[in-house]
């Protein structure tokens, strides 16, 4: 529980408090000041601009014990200054005074990582602003009152018309209330326990003076502690805090830094400068802005926006290697990645052309010839991009770091103002420095003095952006002569038979130097590393629910972590287990979750002109009207035929001819949720509409239980989050929002936004995540997909536009074969990250066979981390009969994975519906009907776990995509035949709205070749799977006509299986 949760627990528990002594609870006046009265506060109101006000809002003064506060605004912005000061006074504020310079009722709990909130975190001194924000808003309006009102049947709208408060700002007490689940009272507040002591190795490190220093740490070694000890003992012996900075690489990883500094250090934390490089960068940009030739403090461009403007040029520029007309972003998105690598070596557009011209001259035959050329476009592109971003006043990423340097570099007088204002610099995680991050420090300090690191080169896991070991490597031999160093050599997060696993591994990386070995501070519990074996893919997800279920309850389902090289098969594993009883908490891609694209297709009907977002079927509850899709395609059809203007299709007048009275009655309830909105709206405001007053979508959502529900509410509150920190620009607000997100999925530049809120870290499923997103996690059972050979390691591709030859600084050879070379030494850095996770078990996955069946060999990396068998005699194993030795005390032997294969599935499992191939390369744009339940977090169509969706893509020309939903649980064998008749229209069938059907080619609707080639992979899967023992299955032909479907025999069995579907109305031939 962070403090800013402790922080809202306790203003609710003052809420309750004056509420049982007879304050009115609809009145915010009344509650502060009894609060006020309770602790023995003076209130006084003074007018706006009062000098005692400093400029602020509010002011605690613990002197005398008073409270003064802008009079101005209504009653509810006056207790709000009121409560936001409260929690001064509560929280411990009490020994000087405070003034509240920005106050804002409406602020989020965690801010969204968007534009610039992705760089800049709060500061220790703004954090603390915020937690008060929210003291002050749970003191007014607790969450549990909120929600309780809520779900009682009182909208948003009539909670703030009641309680006199702004619409957002119960609006946002609603959405924390309803869509994040309750975290549980702190326990009362102990006695702080004094700081764990210093390891000799550690103290040695935190006590050091002077020269540049590198420690180096493994993992689980206290290298964080070791930080805020160095930081504390600084403060002791006297060093002005606001001479202290501290750099990291992540928002979450300053905010952990700053909390545990303050915690020993609370008078001084505030007035250290604690955040990442890039805050850094941007904080030193915009207070040099002129000297970098910028008109007035630029701001943050990001991805998607600059290759939106680049998009502009793109003709203009006359690209011969790099020229896509049909998909200019493709080409843009490569080309801006080598523009970002240049910056991490500190290249301009200047060097990157002059290292091209090179390649060009040095070429020996035509394809270095053309790479040179390649690279002569991108030097191109690079110096149009800078210009129109400097003509924007703009920066992006790549410039945070590197723009610094460049001031730097030309301004002695900057320099030496900046080394004077910080005399101590102390950075983390020092594996992850690119090369223009080791130049920024070169000028911050004069020769590295006062200089201190800490990081672990086997971790480096970053190259991508420029991180890399050979920047430890050199650290006291070129960067910081007469450099010294320490090694920290205790392990006090994991058993010692983990310990020895990932040590031995180590100890034959290519990255980092010298004994890679630890000591484990833990006894042993007698479990080693495990290496779990399977059939094929199809098999993988039933071997990691075994081992997940043999660990509970004895480890929660919270206390494990899936974790995988890449997103796609989290997206698969997770599916699966949730199908098997397991819950996973994994979002995903935002953009791609059914509810998400339920209220975005929701939201375009405001600016659409075609309202397309009616032919989408929700998946949440609560946004369903009834709108057949024969309706919608009707008022589709007419909108287009009539060029309507957007939102045309509420009106009665102008409404599609010929619609059915209950098509007319949903269209009516779906207007209805939009009534007074227009095409200028707020997206944020009509989605918060939409969930809480017009609808009972977040009611439903908090009144369910179960782990999909809880993912839902989890995904739509950071859509909320990502919607309210939307940047402004032109056009409609909707219509730029839509855009914007259209390109952040393009781009694949959303996934700082699958990172789940601190609230959600309680929920009882098993964490789905990424290796490089686990990094600086650990959990006691920690599950490695995805271990065979040519998949990790994977093998290298190519880079899409690689930088010139001779850009990167220490680099022998070309830049493909640096590339590559980087490539194998992050795989290896991966698998050690991810071994290093675990406390207690640690389970490594590899499967034995290909879908075709031939043999698929396991992963180098198991057998470098002591793979071999254990001997009978030892102690059982308690998943197969082979067997461990508890007490090993040889560490090498401690080390040894046990191997052992796959049992069956300790529970029976719902049986999956099997559905033939299906083309995938063409899918209509706005119906989403199919693979929705398949999602993790998706709820079950029509209430029923064995449903699945398949879309049926009809092979003549004008007819109709449709999707049928197949009954594949025991207690539903067949398909339902239509209701009404023969002709009457399925229910479950949907059209293609545009009218289209797929092609005749491959492409569309699957050629010849194609279909062969499937009817011969299911054979042989078959085969493969009638070797193993016998599985029945049940089989139904579905015939569709145009306005029905009729079944073909289906045979007695276990599953129902969709194994054909085909129009009825021409000779089939499928």
């Amino acid at each position: 529980m962070d403090a800013v949760e402790i922080a809202r627990q306790r203003a609710a528990a003052l809420h309750d408090a004056v509420i049982a002594g007879g304050a009115d609870p609809w009145d915010p006046i009344d509650i502060v000041m009894a609060v006020a009265a309770d602790k023995g506060l003076d209130v006084e109101p003074v007018e706006a601009g009062s000098p005692i006000l400093a400029g602020g809002h509010a002011h605690f003064d613990p002197s005398d014990r008073a409270i003064r506060h802008k009079d101005a605004g209504d009653a509810f912005a006056r207790a709000f200054l009121i409560g936001h000061e409260l929690g001064h006074a509560t929280l411990g504020d009490d020994r000087t005074a405070h003034i509240a310079l920005e106050v804002d009722p409406a602020r989020p709990a965690e801010a969204a990582p968007v534009g610039e909130d992705r760089v800049v975190d709060y500061s220790r001194r703004q954090r603390r602003e915020v937690q008060m924000d929210l003291f002050g808003r749970e003191l007014i309006l607790p969450r549990a009152r909120a929600r309780s009102l809520h779900l009682g049947g009182m909208t948003a709208s009539q909670i703030a018309d009641r309680l006199g408060a702004p619409f957002d700002v119960v609006a946002m007490q609603l959405l924390d209330a309803l869509l994040l689940p309750e975290i549980e009272a702190a326990p009362p507040q102990q006695p702080a326990s004094p700081p764990k002591p210093l390891n000799p190795e550690q103290a040695e490190a935190a006590r050091h003076r002077g020269a540049p220093y590198l420690l180096e740490a493994g993992p689980g070694t206290g290298k964080t502690q070791t930080l805020v000890g160095r930081v504390a003992g600084l403060v002791d012996d006297g060093v002005d805090p606001r001479t202290i900075l501290v750099l990291t690489f992540s928002n979450k990883a300053a905010g952990e830094l700053s909390d545990r500094i303050a915690a020993l250090r609370p008078d001084a934390a505030p007035a250290m400068w604690i955040g990442t490089f890039h805050a850094f960068g941007l904080d030193i940009v915009r207070r040099h802005h002129r000297q970098l030739g910028f008109a007035k403090e630029p701001r943050m461009m990001d991805r998607s926006e600059a290759i939106a403007i680049m998009e502009r040029e793109y003709l203009a520029l006359n690209l011969l290697h790099h020229r896509d007309f049909m998909d200019p972003a493709r080409p843009l998105k490569d080309m801006l990645g080598a523009m970002s690598r240049a910056k991490d070596e500190v290249a301009d557009a200047e060097r990157f052309a002059s290292l091209a011209q090179q390649m060009v001259d040095n070429a020996v035959d035509a394809d270095a010839r053309e790479a040179g050329e390649r690279c002569a476009e991108v030097a191109l592109v690079y110096r149009r991009y800078e210009e129109l971003k400097q003509a924007a006043c703009a920066v992006d990423f790549g410039d945070l770091v590197s723009l610094p340097v460049k001031l730097l570099d030309g301004d002695p007088q900057a320099a030496a103002a900046l080394r004077a204002t910080y005399s101590h610099i102390l950075v983390d995680e020092y594996q992850d420095v690119n090369r223009s991050s080791v130049r920024l420090l070169q000028r911050l300090t004069d020769a590295g003095r006062n200089l201190w690191a800490v990081g672990d080169a086997r971790q480096a896991i970053y190259r991508f952006r420029g991180a890399s070991s050979f920047n430890m490597s050199r650290f006291a031999t070129h960067d910081f002569p007469g450099a010294s160093g320490g090694r920290l050599l205790v392990n006090y997060r994991s058993t010692p038979e983990i310990v020895g696993a990932f040590s031995r591994f180590g100890g034959s990386m290519q990255a980092g130097t010298g004994d890679a070995s630890l000591d484990a501070f833990r006894a042993s519990i007698g479990i080693g590393p495990e290496h779990v074996t399977f059939g094929d893919n199809d098999d993988e997800a039933d071997a990691l629910a075994d081992e997940i279920l043999r660990g509970s309850p004895q480890v929660p389902f919270r206390d494990q972590a899936v974790l995988c090289p890449g997103n796609d098969r989290l997206t698969r594993v997770g599916r699966e287990l949730e199908r098997r009883g397991i819950p996973v908490l994994y979002l995903g891609n935002l953009f791609e979750r059914p509810e998400v694209k339920d209220l975005l297709s929701v939201l375009s009907l405001l600016v659409d002109r075609r309202a397309m977002g009616l032919v989408r079927k929700p998946s949440l509850e609560g946004l369903a009207t009834g709108l057949s899709l024969a309706g919608a395609s009707a008022v589709v059809e007419h909108l287009r035929a009539t060029d309507a203007a957007p939102m045309e299709w509420t009106s009665t007048t102008t409404r599609a001819p010929h619609l059915d009275q209950s098509d007319a009655d949903a269209l009516d309830r779906t207007a209805g949720m939009l009534a007074g909105f227009g095409i200028d709206a707020r997206p944020w405001t009509v989605i918060a509409h939409l969930l809480l007053d017009r609808t009972r979508t977040a009611a439903l959502l908090a009144s369910a239980d179960d782990v999909s529900s809880r993912a839902m509410g989890v995904a739509i509150w950071q859509l909320m989050g990502f919607l309210r920190a939307e940047r402004s620009g032109p056009g409609l607000p909707i219509q730029r929002t839509l855009d914007g997100i259209r390109r952040l999925v393009q781009l694949a530049d959303e996934r700082d936004l699958r990172q789940l809120p601190a609230a959600a870290q309680g929920i009882d499923a098993v964490r789905l995540m990424t290796i490089h997103g686990s990094k600086g996690l650990e959990f006691p059972a920690v599950h490695v997909m995805g271990l065979n050979k040519n998949a990790m390691p994977s093998t290298a591709r190519k880079p899409a536009c690689p930088v010139p030859d001779g850009m990167i600084e220490g680099g022998q050879g070309g830049t493909v074969a640096l590339a590559a070379a980087d490539h194998a030494l992050e795989q290896e850095c991966l698998l050690y990250v991810a071994a290093s996770r675990a406390r207690d078990r640690l389970l490594l996955y590899s499967a034995t066979r290909t879908a075709k069946g031939a043999r698929r060999d396991a992963s180098p990396f198991i057998a470098r981390l002591g793979g071999d068998e254990r001997t009978p005699g030892d102690r059982a194993c308690g998943t197969c009969s082979r067997s461990r030795d508890p007490a090993a005390s040889d560490p090498h032997r401690a080390a040894g994975v046990h191997h052992h294969r796959a049992a069956g599935p300790l529970l029976p499992l719902p049986p999956p519906l099997s559905l033939h191939a299906r083309p995938r390369r063409r899918r209509a744009a706005h119906a989403d009907h199919d693979d929705e339940d398949a999602r993790p977090g998706a709820r079950r169509s029509e209430g029923a776990r064995g449903h699945r969706s398949l879309r049926i893509l009809d092979g003549r020309h004008g007819g109709a995509a449709r999707t049928a939903l197949v009954r594949g649980s025991p207690r539903h064998r067949g398909v339902s035949p239509p209701s009404g008749g023969r002709h009457a229209p399925p229910p479950t069938l949907r059209d293609d709205p545009r009218g289209r059907g797929p092609r005749r080619h491959g492409a569309a609707g699957g050629d010849d070749r194609g279909r062969r080639g499937d009817r011969g992979r299911r054979r042989r899967r078959h085969r493969r799977r009638s070797s193993r023992g016998p599985r029945h299955q049940d089989r139904a032909q579905v015939v569709l006509h145009r306005q029905g479907a009729r079944r073909r025999g289906l045979s007695d069995g276990r599953r129902g299986v969709a194994a054909r579907l085909r129009r009825g109305d021409h000779p089939p031939r499928r």
